[in-house]
């Protein structure tokens, strides 16, 4: 069976990308992306034939994303080359506008465009006063476009309970629960080297400030933020100026998959403070390096930790309860064990099974 998939772009280290490579992996595929950086995404891509479709330029403006994003939407729909496919897979929030050119497809989806949806006024009232009205007119023209899309969409596979009832809220579709892959093999269990250990994109959703909040209050523990910050510069600017203050605090904003492995792999813990999460990979490379995650009592955090077990689910108020884990944490026992048992729920082989169950489906043979 010859496969395509189609993702929105291969830029950086996140749960997305990583997705997406495996699906290419697990269909020996040829992945078709918006834009591709070799240096500053997951090495694995360099085994995979990774197909660019004429990137659009980076604006000048951060607010001027949604223009680019659009010009990729659009691209990703006039792929005739998809026709030629037997199955096409795409995973993003613009990729799956890829589905028009072929009824044999998947689309692997992360969550809906949450600017569109659940986050349209936290979104909004970041931009200030000047860019709002061109924003609710971007939202309000790429919507029905968003929706038109996922109706040429065959079958919706979603990576967790949660954003399973976004796609029915959002779209009113059914949709297949696979939960996204981790190598476990990498992943390894050390002492704690005394440290806290933050990952993610370094942007408002992360709610970053709450945690370095909590750790200005306890200058004996030390903090390691990794991800990049890109967001924009007023953000960044405030984020740094937080971090530069703190010398209990390290931000790594681009390490190595060895780097990020070693990390892990010696931390006391992972603190995660996200919006609704959509699922959380983060948690679970955590647990799979025997070390518990420590995040608030939101999305997809509720399908994989297991509180009191191999994690902490946080209650609001959520600055405060993250403060009390951070001082008290002595009190706690974890036991790597189960949290490595718990990690294997989510291994890529799984992951690679159940997605090629569903190709079957599908295409068909």
């Amino acid at each position: 069976m010859r496969v395509a998939v189609c993702h929105d772009r291969l830029m950086e280290k996140s749960g997305g990308e990583r997705v997406a490579l495996v699906l290419a992996k697990t269909f020996n595929a040829d992945l078709y992306v918006a834009n591709y950086d070799p240096e500053h995404t997951f090495e694995f891509a360099k085994g995979i034939n990774v197909i660019k479709t004429s990137p659009s330029a980076e604006p000048p403006l951060p607010q001027l994303y949604t223009l680019v994003w659009m010009k990729d939407a659009i691209r990703f729909s006039k792929l005739k080359e998809l026709k030629d496919y037997d199955l096409v897979v795409t995973s993003g929030q613009l990729a799956h506008f890829a589905s028009i050119q072929n009824p044999r497809n998947i689309w692997y989806c992360h969550t809906p465009n949450r600017a569109l949806y659940d986050l349209r006024d936290e979104v909004r009232a970041r931009l200030g006063f000047l860019w709002q009205p061109f924003f609710d007119i971007w939202a309000d023209l790429w919507k029905p476009f968003d929706r038109n899309s996922v109706k040429h969409i065959n079958k919706i596979v979603v990576n967790s309970k949660n954003v399973k009832r976004r796609v029915k809220d959002f779209y009113g579709r059914d949709s297949e629960v696979v939960y996204p892959p981790v190598d476990l093999k990498k992943f390894k269990f050390k002492k704690s080297g005394g440290y806290w250990l933050s990952v993610q994109r370094v942007e408002p959703e992360k709610r970053i400030e709450m945690q370095l909040k909590v750790f200005e209050k306890f200058p004996n523990e030390k903090l390691v933020l990794v991800g990049p910050g890109k967001y924009g510069k007023e953000y960044m600017e405030r984020i740094t100026r937080m971090v530069e203050k703190m010398p209990n605090v390290e931000w790594k904003k681009d390490v190595s998959e060895k780097e990020l492995v070693e990390l892990y792999s010696n931390c006391k813990a992972l603190i995660q403070t996200p919006i609704d999460e959509d699922f959380g990979l983060i948690a679970i490379e955590a647990m799979a390096s025997g070390k518990p995650c420590i995040a608030v009592d939101e999305g997809g955090f509720r399908e994989t930790i297991i509180h009191g077990k191999t994690g902490l689910l946080l209650k609001e108020p959520y600055e405060e309860n993250l403060a009390n884990v951070v001082e008290n944490f002595g009190k706690y026992r974890f036991d790597p064990k189960a949290c490595q048992a718990r990690a294997k729920v989510f291994s890529e082989e799984e992951f690679m099974r159940k997605m090629k169950k569903v190709a079957k489906e599908v295409a068909g043979g």
